[in-house]
């Protein structure tokens, strides 16, 4: 029997006589092509060199997933999710896992407007802003660590090199995931420590960049089995130096954005008996940058301080799964400490606005998940998390003292899911449901006009927030091949307290409460034209009530300061497509397209100013998401040595920008961005390969995502065109 190519739901095995030869060249290249794919396609494929039963074959392993919180097969996952493989990345060009988001459809990363770090939208819902005003809309794994915090939405861009996986999981997961995941999860997986064998593999990488300066970039990994089969220790280090092309005129600086990164991880793994794998690892990143990339013409900066900035994380993880006959119990500890600081200059000079920002999370969760085969498969789990935010800006020109404020949460969770399979295992229902409390504390210790009028702490305040959040999925699969689904699930984030101005001004003012997304969900996944076409669709609306905004807050006799609230609801339909298209045994290609309409249900008045008209999208996220790549590869009749062409091209539709300053709503817009990519690697038929490559083909300049306030000179740009070589050796 011989199975259809390109399936990720099964592995296939080609050892069928007089076939043979022609389906494994096919399959190979096949093989070889998709397992490249990443990014701009919903899976990347793995393949091997096995023996059949005449002596040679090839097998097409699948991929599995654990976006289910249990090993899954991605064909069968009833989600609208994307895996981009860790291997491919290695080869990749992308600074970091940004770059890679970017290319997902329905995704967009803005920049930090303070220079440092990311706000990731899925799907049109996002956070108000990257910092000071609640927590991020979408989850953040490292691992099993979630950067989730009480008051601000910054999340880091982590190194790519040698992970396992990433998973992209589009709409609301409330339900396995709890708060954050109001609509989407993004979870960046680590490679293992290998038990029984040396691994090493390095790659190093120069460039230049149009109106800057050259580049460089090295990464290494090494793992080493301590006790063969029992023990064994992973370490990856990584440095970048990436020039600017920003100069500052009147701060007497050129190229001033540039940045240096610099990463360690250590993984290590431990199987004392069969039934029991122990994981710990710990991951640091230094993230410095002269200032962000924001400027009014793609080269120029007029400010008058460099406004240097830095994102540093330390991210520890302890996990422990035991394996019963019939269940396995799963244990996950993990510590954050991240910290954001820089410098603003918002008055030419005379006023620079600093921040120092620093919060800490722990978290623990315990699940116990079904392990047998059978019509019933279910999950259960808890969860404390303990996080603490400290904010410290010194602005001494202005006020007595600085500005510091504490906000603390300690919250816990229970959750469960059950699934049960009907008709002969073609039909599953699944349902399940969390429970969520948290309470939140907020202190302050700030200066004023009078610095004797003050107490330490000046301001307290105390909430509690709670949410049910339920999840319902009907999947059907009428083959191996097809997974038809509808679902119904919903997400959250939990509130925070208002700033002490705000309190100052009207000590009863209420707290900023939990927000909370439903999705009505429609998707398809599976393999057509006989294996060379795979689709994953998903058609959804969108209902998002009590949306935290910023705005200018109202606190009686006409005072009125800036705060956040919960504004008006949004809602919308949207859509989800990728594709891969097998054209020729040597050339794929690919399609990811995303569109949503979520936009506000009523008008929002800030300020007596109308900030948001009916209809009106959110800040700083497209409506439009699309990319297209493609991949030729061919032997060159060299020694096994094989040459591969690549190019992709990405775009964005415009993001918007509205904000309030003394009465008058001001609006911004950036650009509609659509950035080329071009390589050609060498590939040998073992140990390395070497790629020349060039990233914004087009130099694209236009403005990503416009600045605060609608300034111009703070429109964050592309880095121009990139030209390089990168060369990759692989024990």
């Amino acid at each position: 029997t011989i199975a259809e190519v390109g399936s990720d739901a099964f592995a296939y095995k080609y050892n069928d006589g007089e076939e043979m030869m022609e389906i494994k060249s096919r399959k190979k290249v096949l093989a070889s092509v998709i397992s490249f794919f990443m990014g701009a396609n919903s899976a990347a494929l793995y393949a091997q060199e096995v023996e059949g039963t005449d002596g040679e074959g090839w097998l097409l392993e699948e991929v599995v997933v654990t976006a289910q919180k249990r090993e899954q097969n991605l064909q069968d996952v009833p989600i609208s999710i994307m895996v981009m493989d860790g291997e491919k990345l290695d080869k990749s060009s992308f600074e970091g896992i940004s770059d890679a988001l970017n290319n997902v459809g329905g995704v967009n990363l803005a920049p930090n407007d303070t220079g440092a770090g990311v706000k990731v939208s899925i799907r049109g819902v996002s956070s108000a802003t990257e910092l000071f005003s609640g927590s991020s809309a979408i989850g953040y794994y490292l691992d099993e660590a979630p950067f989730g915090f009480v008051r601000s939405a910054a999340l880091p861009d982590a190194n790519a090199f040698d992970l396992e996986r990433v998973e992209v999981l589009r709409g609301p997961q409330g339900t396995l995931y709890g708060a954050n995941a109001l609509n989407g999860v993004v979870r960046i997986l680590t490679k293992d420590a290998n038990l029984d064998e040396v691994e090493l593999k390095a790659r190093g990488m120069v460039s230049n960049t149009k109106d800057g300066g050259d580049n460089y970039r090295g990464d290494i990994a090494l793992s080493v089995p301590l006790v063969s089969g029992k023990l064994a220790v992973r370490a990856v280090l990584g440095y970048s130096n990436m020039s600017g092309w920003i100069d500052r005129p009147n701060a007497n600086v050129d190229n001033a954005n540039d940045a240096e990164i610099d990463s360690i991880r250590i993984k290590v793994n431990a199987r004392p008996v069969d039934e029991l794998d122990i994981k710990f690892s710990y991951w640091q990143s230094r993230d410095d940058r002269g200032s962000f990339n924001g400027s009014s013409d793609g080269k120029n900066n007029f400010r008058f301080i460099p406004e240097p900035v830095s994102a540093d994380f330390d991210v520890y993880n302890l996990t422990f799964d035991y394996s019963f006959p019939t269940f396995s119990l799963f244990s996950a500890s993990s510590y954050i400490d991240y910290t954001n600081i820089g410098e603003f200059d918002i008055a030419s000079g005379s006023w620079v606005l600093g921040h120092d920002y620093n919060a800490k999370a722990f978290n623990q969760e315990v699940r116990l998940t079904s392990t047998t085969e059978g019509l019933w498969q279910w999950s259960v789990g808890g969860m404390y998390r303990d996080v603490e935010d400290t904010l410290f800006e010194p602005i001494p020109d202005l006020w007595a003292s600085p500005i510091d404020l504490t906000d603390k949460s300690q919250s816990y969770a229970v959750f469960g899911e059950v699934t049960r399979s009907m008709l002969d295992e073609t039909l599953d229902l699944t349902v399940g449901l969390r429970y969520f409390e948290d309470d939140v504390s907020f202190e302050e210790r700030s200066g004023g006009g009078d610095a004797s009028q003050f107490r330490d702490p000046v301001i307290t305040s105390e909430s509690t927030f709670d949410a049910v959040t339920p999840r319902a999925v009907l999947t059907y699969y009428p083959n191996d091949d097809i997974t038809i689904y509808g679902s119904y699930s919903q997400g959250f984030r939990s509130g925070f307290e208002q700033t002490g101005a705000v309190k100052l001004a009207s000590p009863n003012f209420p707290a900023v409460e939990e927000d909370k997304l439903t999705n009505y969900e429609f998707g398809s996944k599976g393999l057509l034209l006989e294996g060379q076409l795979r689709y994953d669709v998903a058609l959804y609306y969108v209902d998002w009530e009590d949306i935290q905004q910023n705005l200018g807050v109202d606190v009686g006799d006409g005072v009125i300061v800036s705060g956040a609230l919960n504004g008006e609801s949004a809602s919308g339909v949207g859509v989800d497509v990728d594709v891969n298209l097998q054209m020729t045994d040597n050339l794929l290609l690919g399609l990811v397209f995303g569109w949503n309409d979520l936009s506000l249900d009523d008008e929002v008045i800030s300020n007596n100013a109308v900030l948001f008209e009916k209809g009106s999208r959110l800040n700083k996220v497209p409506e439009y998401t699309a990319g297209i790549t493609a991949d030729y590869i061919t032997d060159i009749g060299i020694d096994g040595y094989s040459l591969r062409l690549s190019g992709s091209a990405n775009y964005h539709s415009e993001l918007e920008s509205r904000s309030v300053s003394a009465a008058v709503s001001t609006y911004a817009i950036g650009d509609e961005i659509l950035n080329f990519s071009l390589s050609a690697t060498l590939e040998s038929p073992d140990h390395w390969q070497a790629m020349l490559f060039v990233d914004n083909v087009g130099n694209e300049d236009g403005t990503v995502a416009p600045g605060p306030l609608g300034f111009e000179y703070v429109d964050t740009r592309l880095r121009p065109r990139t030209i390089g070589l990168q060369v990759q050796y692989q024990l």
